[in-house]
Formats: C-alpha cells, structure tokens, sequence
C-alpha cells in the first residue's frame, strides 16, 4: 500500500496543531527530506469554539470544518486526521459530510488502553467542558472514565481557557504544578492513567510530570500519521 497524503484539520488551536505536526516528524525515522510523511495543514483558528456550540452559546463549527475538509481533498488529501479532540463531538456529522475518510483520534485511545489495561481499570480524563458534557470519550472508550469534581473541572477550564491558561501560550511550570494537583485528586478516585483529553494539555503533561501514566492522544495520532503516511514508521515508548 502507497503512504497516504495526510490532511490535517488544524487551528483549534494552532500550537496544538504545530504540536501534532513536530511529533509526526519526531516519530518518523528518515534519512533524506523525502522520507517524511506529505501532509496537507489547514490551520483555521476561525473555527467556532467546540464548547461554546455544545454549551448552546456560539455557532456549529461543523460548516467551516466540513468546509475545511473539502479544501484537504481538493489540495490532494487521502485521509483527514483531527488534534482537537472537543471537535470529535461531531465527528460521526463530519464523516457524513467529508470527501475523505477521518482518523478518530479517540478510537486510538480506546486501542492502546486495551493493550495496556482491562476493561475493568477506572482513567481519568483531563478534558473540555465540551467533551465531558457531549461524552466524547465514553462513546469511544470502554473503560469506566473518571473525571473532575465540578470545582476542579472549573480550575482545569481556567488553566487551559484562562486570561494566563496554555491557550494563551502559557505552558510555564506554574501550569505544570497546577495540572498536578488536580491530577492527585483523580488519583485519589483509584484512577490507573490519565488522558490528556484537551490537546493542548499535551503541551505540558507527561507521565513523569504528573506521577502517573499519561494518554497522550496527540502523540497516538502522531504515531498512527507515521504508519498510513511513511514507510519508515517507528516504535517510540507511549511513556
């Protein structure tokens, strides 16, 4: 099978999608330029606010993505991959609607905790107001999902949405530390692993960081990008 041209449904927000981007060539062993993986990159920070839409405060994004994904298939796209995962609230409406077939990013997610845990095991999720109230992630992942008390959902939304949150550029250790408290709240609720389920949390979680395993659904993405795209796929450790 010929590597696939991948599209990339980007701008929500961009230094997620620059993320996505910097470990797809991070994962990807090469020796020359051409053995990369060719992708597409719509960067489109434009899009209507998932959450807000989900709230009932804003407008559908799905008109300007399905739109977007017409521009990857016309720019010569095979397959459209998505970083923000609030976006795949509407991902079943954008399948109808799209030229190209769509990653879902959360059915990785759902395949690597089968390889690491049982069905049994209870994950934190560290997400959006948006997925947790659209239960994105239930409808893809079989384990139990275990998420913030409304307080600390409150603090997670300021930390990734706030005036000085990693939406604004922050990633500094002061967020780090932040995330870390929360994350021993879940802890506390006999959680074995914790997905970073808003993509820019992956900008400043890890396992190492956190004291606990880490999901990284951007760094799953990456590393499936590499194996459609590449020939020349690689095994990094998910840690």
């Amino acid at each position: 099978m010929s590597p696939k041209v991948i599209g990339v449904l980007g701008g929500m927000g961009p230094a997620a999608t620059a993320e996505l981007f910097n470990r797809v060539i991070t994962n990807t062993s090469v020796e020359m330029d051409q053995d990369h993986v060719n992708m597409i990159i719509i960067n489109d920070p434009q899009i209507p606010d998932r959450t807000n839409y989900i709230f009932g405060k804003g407008t559908s994004p799905v008109p300007r993505l399905t739109e977007n994904l017409h521009k990857l298939f016309y720019a010569g796209a095979d397959v459209a991959v998505i970083p923000c995962m609030t976006a795949h609230a509407f991902i079943s409406e954008l399948k109808q609607k799209s030229p190209i077939p769509i990653v879902n990013a959360i059915e990785l997610v759902e395949l690597h905790l089968r390889d690491r845990f049982s069905s049994e095991t209870r994950i934190g999720l560290m997400a959006t107001d948006g997925s947790v109230k659209s239960g994105v992630f239930e409808k893809y992942i079989s384990n139990e999902i275990v998420v913030p008390e409304e307080k600390d959902q409150k603090k997670l939304m300021e930390i990734i949405y706030g005036e000085n949150g990693i939406k604004s550029g922050n990633t500094s250790y002061g967020i780090s530390v932040a995330l870390k408290e929360l994350v021993k709240k879940l802890k506390k609720a006999n959680v074995k692993a914790i997905i970073a389920g808003c993509t820019e949390l992956s900008l400043v979680m890890d396992t190492e960081k956190m004291g606990i395993e880490v999901i990284d659904p951007i760094l799953l993405l990456a590393k499936h990008i590499v194996n459609i795209g590449s020939r020349n796929a690689i095994t990094v450790d998910d840690s």
